[in-house]
């Protein structure tokens, strides 16, 4: 599980997906399963919502660690499982939003629900009985002749530097803001890790992924980078800070959502996008050096959330003759920056979620246009239209001009000794075939190839081609960071 379609090295697909998999009914959480496969993804994120999972008001002698308690609802959870592992796809399972009981007390009234410093221990007994209904040996519920599926990838928390979903973000001590969230999370974490790894050793642990953004000191949300290295006990200097609790997870991940091109750096040396991951990765491999991470494994890292809103559908979103383009140079550059999980999300736009909006926690409708496909009129998965973005997420295609005489070609063929052919457009705008190449052993595709010009290309298999990309004259300038990785 989630070694997935490729070895280590490669780069594994998956779709961030709630409302189609947990609200929907049976006949849209199975046709929105089926168009997941069709995108090339290979892993289902799907959200747990503990609040929802759990009674409001336990009974007396209820064990949290008993996920045959009656006190439970996972019948929406079960399924999404069984029909996800059922369709050959990984899921990953990811909590957050606490029930009011297992809050701390002196809750700010405005506080999000979920949100207000939940208990450590009681996340670590909740996340026992997730491991244990999810180990493959729990029986089925609706066929007690046969058990749940295994699940063996579990995130704690979602965005825990966004108040709307950890708060306190900051309190203040000795007349000054100080992070609290950080501090916070970590507990959570730590318990999460715990109540996993007393079921299933072996199983893995993500941390939440970090919101891209923030605000300014004792303001709102915190920006990641001043959040990670308050989780990783870094001073902003990266000095070792006193951490009598290290962090434990065997995943790091984030969230680099942007409304911009994934060239742009974040405006803030404290915010993260596509194009400065190495932000992440440094502050990480710091921590791995200074001890202030565990196990003393390197950590693997992901990318749980992210997308773009897509015109006409939005205004200001991403017009469809770059989205494919602006998916294949992401999923490159985070290929390159050493992550080894995207996940897109959401599958289909527009569609309508709630989320906590008034401070007595009432349900605001939105819509965020933000999927790989354009939901039909009748609402139905299987019918609704793919849009640009789908071709590039399924057949990343980046070709980038290494230098005069080269260009090096970057796509993900969907496994190892994929044959491909490399087109050029002739003037004639009819395509001829210029190399014939292979994936390497990672299912990546990450050659030169000796071309000069300007020009615009395309890959070409026995069954599906790429979005076209042009290819100028000049040596472009993320040529240094492009040959990190090359499989020669």
């Amino acid at each position: 599980m989630l070694d997935g379609p490729f070895p280590r090295g490669g780069l594994v697909r998956g779709i961030s997906e709630g409302t189609l998999l947990l609200g929907r009914g049976e006949h849209n959480r199975k046709g929105a399963i089926a168009r997941i496969r069709e995108t090339g993804a290979s892993v289902v994120r799907i959200p747990v919502d503990w609040r929802n999972v759990v009674a409001a008001n336990p009974a007396p002698g209820f064990n949290p660690r008993d996920p045959g308690s009656p006190e439970y609802r996972f019948a929406a959870i079960d399924a999404a499982v069984r029909d996800t592992a059922e369709a050959g796809l990984d899921p990953l399972l990811v909590v957050s939003h606490a029930p009011e009981w297992a809050e701390a007390p002196g809750r700010w009234p405005y506080a999000y629900p979920g949100s207000w410093s939940p208990s450590p221990a009681a996340l670590e007994a909740f996340a026992a009985a997730l491991a244990r209904r999810y180990d493959g040996s729990f029986p089925d519920p609706t066929a007690p002749a046969v058990t749940l599926p295994a699940v063996g990838v579990f995130q704690a928390w979602n965005e825990p530097n966004l108040a709307r979903y950890l708060e306190p973000q900051w309190v203040v001590q000795e007349g000054r803001w100080s992070a609290f969230s950080p501090l916070a999370y970590r507990q959570l974490l730590n318990g999460f890790y715990a109540g996993v790894k007393s079921v299933a050793p072996g199983d893995l642990v993500v941390s939440a992924g970090l919101a891209p953004t923030g605000d300014r000191e004792g303001v709102g949300r915190m920006a990641p980078l001043r959040f990670l290295r308050s989780l990783l006990c870094l001073s902003p200097h990266g000095v070792r800070e006193p951490c009598p609790d290290p962090a434990h997870l065997d995943v790091l991940a984030f969230h680099p959502l942007s409304v911009e091109n994934p060239d742009r750096p974040a405006a803030s040396s404290l915010d993260l996008s596509i194009s400065d991951a190495a932000k992440l990765t440094s502050t990480l491999a710091l921590a791995e050096r200074r001890h202030t991470v565990l196990p003393a494994v390197t950590k693997p890292l992901w990318v749980t959330e992210m997308n773009w809103e897509s015109a006409p559908q939005a205004p200001g979103g991403v017009p469809p003759s770059l989205q494919a383009g602006w998916i294949s140079r992401a999923l490159h550059r985070l290929w390159t920056a050493g992550i080894s999980l995207v996940a897109w999300q959401f599958l289909i736009d527009p569609w309508p979620a709630a989320r906590a909006g008034t401070p007595a926690g009432g349900l605001i409708e939105y819509q965020r246009p933000a999927g790989l496909l354009s939901a039909a009129a009748d609402g139905n998965p299987l019918t609704a239209s793919p849009k640009a973005f789908l071709r590039g997420f399924r057949f990343p295609f980046d070709p980038l001009r290494a230098d005069a005489s080269h260009v090096r070609v970057w796509a993900l063929l969907g496994g190892p000794g994929r044959a491909v052919e490399l087109q050029r457009e002739t003037a004639a705008r009819s395509w001829r075939t210029v190399a014939r190449l292979r994936s390497g052993p990672d299912g990546v595709l990450n050659v030169l190839v000796k071309l000069r010009g300007a020009f615009t290309l395309r890959l070409r298999t026995a069954t599906e081609t790429s979005a076209p990309a042009r290819v100028g004259r000049a040596p472009w300038r993320w040529r240094a960071s492009i040959t990190v990785r090359w499989q020669g």
